[in-house]
């Protein structure tokens, strides 16, 4: 009995280990992501669409798709 209880807390202490090492380990990936590839400010995401203007045509093609499917799926 007392073999069972020991070999289940040995159990219970690496899962617990790893679970700490997994947390580490995505808390580090998630720094080093951050700081290597940071998210774009608001004035970069409005800078880079005032450079890069939608063309009409393109607007009205996806426009008329949205319709004609809302149209046929009712």
């Amino acid at each position: 009995m007392s073999a069972g209880v020991e070999l289940m807390l040995i159990g219970m202490g690496i899962v617990f280990v790893f679970l700490i090492l997994l947390i580490g380990a995505v808390n580090l990936m998630s720094a080093m992501v951050l700081r290597y590839f940071p998210e774009p400010t608001e004035t970069q995401v409005l800078a880079s669409t005032i450079i890069h203007p939608q063309d009409d045509r393109v607007i009205a093609a996806i426009t008329s798709a949205v319709h004609r499917y809302r149209s046929e799926h009712k």
